[in-house]
């Protein structure tokens, strides 16, 4: 699948769906354009923003495609206009450093796909570094990483993320790259994220947010999500990492924190769902009597 020879010179395409996201684009897209390996082409897909995204885009050399539908689809379409020999799947509210992409072509060298660490850029609140300290864990956890920078050609053979989910498409996607056969390694390159909540609520109030979604990409794979949230795999990742030891109980916490956030949600969703049809059989009743 994998060529083992790759030229210094591939084009890499670097793919960003964006929706309102004026705060951190402009950041996000001169990380891109200071990279030290050229040629990169940078398509930015966006949802039809209501905010200065299109504009800030355009103003620091991006390709701009609008498309509505998630960004899965954000994701596709980018993907389907791609001229790189290369994909590299970049979130609006991240930061690469200078040498993200040569280091992803020189890891990819003999592979498919390469991972990169994605870790939160230190926002002071005490909250905020354990919220860190969580995301730094399981960048070494195997079952909740995904593969984002990867051959256009491998992409093109699985048919890209899948366009029904809009949160969890990366693992779902990381998951069906490893089951179609295709190989993953680990690079030594490092994304930094600009988006984390700042709080251990607005942590939360995010999870109930995306919790239609992320219930949905659970259900795809039932036994594979069970087996992501087991406590033991985040042990297992911070022996693994350089995570204060000290922090380990209370990332554990946040782990079964947002577990149940999502299984209440679940709850308030299916519970929602349910009480239209049992009203309507009700009026039926009344009518027949």
């Amino acid at each position: 699948m994998a060529n083992s020879i790759q030229p210094k010179t591939s084009l890499v395409s670097v793919v960003i769906p964006t929706r309102n996201s004026a705060a951190t684009i402009a950041d996000c897209l001169k990380s891109v354009m200071s990279q030290s390996h050229r040629p990169i082409e940078i398509i930015v897909v966006d949802n039809y923003s209501t905010d200065s995204t299109v504009e800030i885009a355009k103003r620091n050399g991006a390709l701009v495609m609008l498309r509505s539908g998630g960004r899965s689809a954000q994701k596709n379409w980018g993907a389907k206009f791609a001229k790189g020999e290369y994909l590299y799947f970049v979130d609006s509210d991240l930061i690469l450093g200078p040498d993200v992409i040569s280091r992803c072509l020189a890891a990819i060298e003999g592979v498919d796909g390469v991972l990169v660490r994605t870790l939160d850029v230190n926002r002071g609140s005490r909250a905020a570094r354990l919220i860190a300290s969580r995301k730094r864990i399981l960048s070494y956890d195997e079952m909740n990483v995904a593969v984002r920078f990867v051959r256009k050609e491998a992409f093109d053979r699985l048919g890209g993320f899948d366009p029904d989910i809009y949160v969890g498409m990366d693992t779902d996607f990381h998951r069906r790259f490893l089951l179609k056969g295709f190989r993953v390694r680990y690079s030594s390159a490092t994304e930094w994220h600009l988006g984390s909540p700042l709080t251990v609520r607005g942590w939360l109030k995010r999870n109930l947010y995306y919790a239609p979604s992320l219930l949905k990409s659970t259900s795809k794979h039932p036994l594979y999500s069970l087996s992501r949230i087991n406590p033991l795999h985040t042990v297992s990742a911070w022996k693994k990492s350089d995570a204060h030891g000290s922090d380990l109980i209370l990332v554990v916490f946040l782990g079964f924190l947002s577990n149940i956030s999502l299984a209440l949600a679940g709850l308030l969703i299916h519970r929602s769902r349910e009480v239209p049809v049992r009203h309507a059989h009700a009026s039926r009743q009344i009518e027949a009597e």
